[in-house]
């Protein structure tokens, strides 16, 4: 489903980050990556999510290089194929959480009105028990992180990649996100975990050391 060949990324131009570095991760499995703090882990997810683009090598979805596609296409991508829960949520303050939710739908050309009803059902899933217009200020950390679920899962990806996504739940909390994960993995889709926990590490089909 993904694939990366060779890649290298550096933040400055003397020093890589990520040097030449191969995975494959297939449709139906969830992955864990692991390894210690500041050795590259998160900028891997970014780099596979096509929001950075590597200074070398490629990465393929589904066999097709997409690496060197222009920032467009590569949103484009992004918004109809992958979906993403960032360690902190990422909420936006600003916009209601159905708003949050719906976010990348609407990019996509969704009609408001299915994209909400999607919305819906999955806070219902994932007992998100809050009114659609409370604002991210509002909620807890655990709620927080069940709404990012969300929006993640809204389109049903393909490639589902989650930044240390249990790291400040409680056990309940994340117990509802990776069983999440390996529903999403049932289906078809690939799921590529970062991660620091050990307890969610042995919940995966394997584990990638970085």
């Amino acid at each position: 489903m993904i694939e990366a060949k060779n890649i290298s990324f550096g933040y400055s131009s003397t020093q890589l980050l990520i040097d030449r570095w191969d995975a494959s991760f297939a449709a139906g499995e969830v992955v864990a990556v692991t390894g210690p703090s500041g050795r590259g882990k998160s900028t891997l997810l970014y780099l596979l999510g096509l929001m950075l683009k590597p200074h070398s090598g490629t990465v393929l979805v589904s066999g097709e290089d997409v690496s060197g596609l222009n920032d467009r296409n590569r949103a484009h991508i992004r918004a109809s194929t992958f979906g993403f829960v960032f360690q902190d949520a990422a909420l936006d303050a600003t916009r209601t959480v159905l708003d949050n939710i719906i976010e990348t739908a609407l990019y996509r050309g969704e009609p408001r009105e299915t994209a909400a009803r999607r919305a819906r059902e999955l806070m219902d899933q994932f007992g998100v028990g809050l009114r659609a217009n409370a604002k991210p200020g509002q909620v807890s950390g655990g709620q927080a992180q069940r709404i990012a679920l969300c929006r993640a899962l809204l389109n049903n990806p393909r490639i589902l990649l989650a930044d240390e996504p249990t790291g400040n739940l409680d056990p309940a909390s994340a117990d509802i996100v990776v069983k999440a994960f390996h529903t999403q993995a049932a289906s078809g889709a690939t799921v590529i975990v970062v991660t620091h926990d050990p307890a969610l590490v042995v919940r995966c089909h394997r584990k990638i050391e970085l």
